[in-house]
């Protein structure tokens, strides 16, 4: 049985300890590029998004506190246009480009790939 990617992270957060971060931003490993090495369920025919920059996006939208994927897509429109860029989005996506994504996603892989 797959994991839904909210369930997934959220397992993730519990086990998060945020007194053992890097002091600097720069020593923390980039995220997307980690993500991006996930098997891509979509098409490459219209892709716009690297796989990678849109599971980032939803990794911190999880961990801010988003439990549905209209809180995930609020969160890609209101995050700071220096947070977009950082992971590799010029601009936030639609949520049918999210929900299209994330139920096509393979949610184990996802979880060993958070875990690691």
């Amino acid at each position: 049985m797959s994991s839904s990617l909210i369930d997934v992270l959220q397992r993730h957060r519990e086990d998060a300890d945020p007194l053992h971060l890097p002091a600097e931003l720069s020593e923390l490993t980039a995220l997307s590029p980690v993500l991006d090495r996930l098997p891509d369920p979509r098409r490459v025919r219209g892709r716009r998004y690297r796989l990678g920059s849109l599971l980032a996006l939803c990794l911190l939208a999880v961990l801010g506190g988003a439990t549905t994927l209209a809180g995930i897509t609020r969160y890609a429109v209101d995050t700071a246009p220096e947070v977009r860029a950082r992971i590799g989005l010029r601009r936030p996506p639609r949520a049918t480009t999210l929900g299209r994504l994330l139920s096509r996603l393979d949610g184990d892989a996802l979880d060993d790939a958070v875990g690691a």
